[in-house]
């Protein structure tokens, strides 16, 4: 008789330790990364493409023709417009 109360509080002691330990897989997962797409992709590319210099691969050149299309009447306003497409990429 006090062999099998024993062995009852093993079971449930098991069975709280192993829903314990699954709540805390389906915690640890977290949401699925978020991928940049459209002009703020293009703008974090650019900025990578920039860096590189003038050995930048073939693959910058979608982001670099949509920097260098920037234009406006003035120098200035070229540079502020540029510098506002590159502000597109997320700091984080």
């Amino acid at each position: 008789m006090n062999w099998w109360k024993r062995r009852s509080w093993i079971v449930v002691l098991v069975s709280v330790c192993l829903l314990v330990m699954a709540q805390d897989a389906r915690a640890q997962t977290g949401p699925k990364p978020s991928f940049l797409e459209g002009d703020t992709r293009l703008a974090c590319e650019c900025l990578l493409c920039l860096a590189a210099g003038p050995q930048a691969p073939k693959e910058c050149q979608a982001a670099l023709t949509k920097y260098y299309m920037i234009q406006a009447g003035t120098p200035f306003k070229t540079m502020v417009m540029r510098r506002n497409f590159l502000q597109l990429c997320p700091k984080q």
